[in-house]
């Protein structure tokens, strides 16, 4: 087992959901979630380059029939492929 795989508290849900990402100084996105828990979400686009470790965020799930509730969320990983997200 990874180090990373050792300090992760949640149980992690591989998935392909697409998703409306609001960034306070960025703009909409509409990207994919691939990876989901308790804790939080990975964003996987290399467009979020601008989001910064320590900003907030809003998300909804893209394309349900019913308004989907907004969560928030806060930047805690950057990579080439896209951003990690906790919830709060």
């Amino acid at each position: 087992m990874s180090s990373q795989q050792d300090r992760r508290r949640f149980e992690r849900l591989r998935t392909s959901m697409n998703v409306i990402l609001d960034h306070p100084s960025s703009g909409r996105y509409v990207v994919k979630a691939t990876d989901l828990s308790e804790g939080g979400v990975f964003i996987e686009d290399p467009s979020l380059s601008s989001a910064k470790v320590g900003d907030r965020v809003s998300l909804r799930v893209n394309g349900l029939l019913a308004s989907s509730p907004e969560v928030f969320l806060e930047v805690v990983r950057q990579t080439q492929e896209g951003v990690g997200l906790k919830f709060y």
